[in-house]
């Protein structure tokens, strides 16, 4: 299930992800051919072996061998990229130093071999060309006059390279393809998961905690978008006040506060319509508004919630304690657009009446001038 969901992540996010790998190829390229100095490397290798003129016949075969510590052919190739060495060069090309600041040198030596590999690298592939040679040239120089025994000469002088090996504009791209699609992927699912945490966290906005009723907040919005959309439409706002709950509601464990919230949430979803909306709109008041119904209507479903919220409501699961919540319900119906504000002052005004009185639903009256 969790594959399913990101994979419809990503089906819904495909143009995110697109858009990604296509900024992540142009900006490789672009920095691979405007913005970045092509480097150069070029490669001589020289080969270190005995130097017959100096070694008899019967003692070849031992020289071989001592080629095989690897100490003698490490030994030539530190020479060759030994600062001296370079820095002699550098003197003998007639150049300054200073100038060559960008070209870099490397030696290695080829493994199971007598090869010595040494590389210049730079911005100009003549150069390094030359360099490669002239500092390989010279290092041998220097080695012969002090080694006699093994000979050290080029196998393979360096030859001026015809593309740069940095950078490499199609690997590039290659690499910031896959990086696009990582990145893309990762803002897809990071949309998505922070939208659905946004979706939750309006949702617990919208939902009182205690009652699971909607909030005082949600419950207005909503009925103030029934009254604009329907102006002509006869509309009944009422309250219901938990008389009984008053003294003990500061007192009562929070469990016990949710369980007599929540059921009088249920019992009032159970007995209204599925269009009529219902709100916590404080502590010991509810709130619901009745679409298209009048006030005289709205009693009579009225009457049976007060019934039934009358009815003792046990807080423990053997039965063993209950509470009465008397409750008291105001009405008030808004047959002439009066706007919110009024109708909630009415109902207010009704439900008053109806805690002051032994009538507990009472429908708002407008009182005559005079």
């Amino acid at each position: 299930m969790e594959i399913r969901f990101y994979l419809r992540m990503l089906r819904r996010g495909w143009w995110l992800i697109l858009v990604s790998v296509l900024v992540a190829v142009n900006v490789s390229l672009a920095f691979s051919y405007y913005f970045v100095t092509p480097l150069y490397e070029s490669d001589a290798r020289l080969i270190v072996s005995p130097n017959l003129q100096y070694i008899a016949s019967d003692e070849v075969v031992n020289s071989i061998e001592a080629l095989d510590n690897r100490s003698i052919v490490t030994t030539y190739s530190a020479v060759i990229n030994s600062p001296q060495i370079i820095s002699e060069t550098y003197t003998l090309l007639g150049v300054n130093a200073a100038d060559y600041i960008q070209y870099t040198t490397a030696v290695s030596v080829i493994p199971d071999t007598n090869i010595i590999l040494f590389s210049v690298r730079g911005p100009d592939p003549q150069i390094t060309t030359t360099l490669a040679n002239s500092i390989g040239q010279h290092g041998i120089d220097f080695i012969k006059k002090l080694y006699v025994a093994f000979d050290i000469y080029f196998l393979d002088k360096a030859v001026v390279p015809t593309e740069p090996y940095y950078p490499q504009p199609l690997q590039n791209a290659g690499l910031a393809l896959l990086i696009g699609v990582v990145v893309g992927a990762g803002l897809v699912i990071f949309r998505d998961m922070l939208a659905i945490s946004l979706d939750r966290l309006s949702d617990r906005k919208k939902i009182d905690y205690e009652s699971l009723a909607f909030s005082r907040t949600y419950f207005e919005r909503l009925v103030r978008q029934e009254m604009t959309d329907n102006l002509e439409s006869v509309q009944t706002l009422g309250f219901v006040y938990l008389n009984g709950v008053e003294e003990y509601y500061d007192s009562l464990p929070q469990a016990y506060i949710n369980h007599i919230m929540r059921s009088v949430t249920d019992i009032m979803k159970n007995q209204l319509r599925g269009n009529d909306i219902i709100g916590r709109w404080s502590k010991l008041r509810f709130s619901f508004l009745l679409p298209s119904t009048d006030a005289h209507s709205a009693s009579l479903r009225m009457v049976r919630i007060q019934k039934t919220l009358d009815e003792q409501i046990s807080l423990e699961p053997d039965d063993s304690y209950h509470f009465e919540l008397d409750p008291r319900i105001g009405l008030a119906d808004r047959q002439g657009g009066e706007p919110f504000n009024v109708i909630v002052d009415q109902a207010e005004q009704a439900l008053e009446i109806s805690r002051q009185s032994d009538e507990k639903v009472n429908i708002y009256k407008v009182r005559p001038f005079g």
